[in-house]
């Protein structure tokens, strides 16, 4: 049994993992792409459903959870080719 959303797929997991361990910079940049990828495909997250996975990690900021709860919030195929962008992303970088 997965412990967090994202374990079921191997990719989705590397591409978090990958933000997870970005400086600053690249975590901005791409803490934005996953909101807009997600706010183009007509996602919108209604206040206070941060899981309480999330509140738990009280060193992460704000922008940052709300953009996985963006990720979360997507059909498992967009989830699996936003998961290619950014692992592309920081391979070319």
């Amino acid at each position: 049994m997965n412990k967090r959303w994202y374990d079921a797929d191997p990719v989705i997991t590397n591409a978090i993992k990958l933000i997870q361990n970005a400086d600053v910079s690249k975590k901005k940049t791409m803490v934005n792409f996953i909101i807009r990828e997600a706010k183009n495909l007509g996602i919108e997250l209604q206040e206070g459903t941060f899981d309480c996975f999330w509140h738990r990690r009280q060193d992460e900021n704000d922008d940052y959870l709300t953009a996985l709860e963006y990720f979360k919030a997507m059909e498992d195929e967009a989830k699996r080719e936003l998961a290619f962008k950014i692992i592309t992303t920081f391979k070319n970088n």
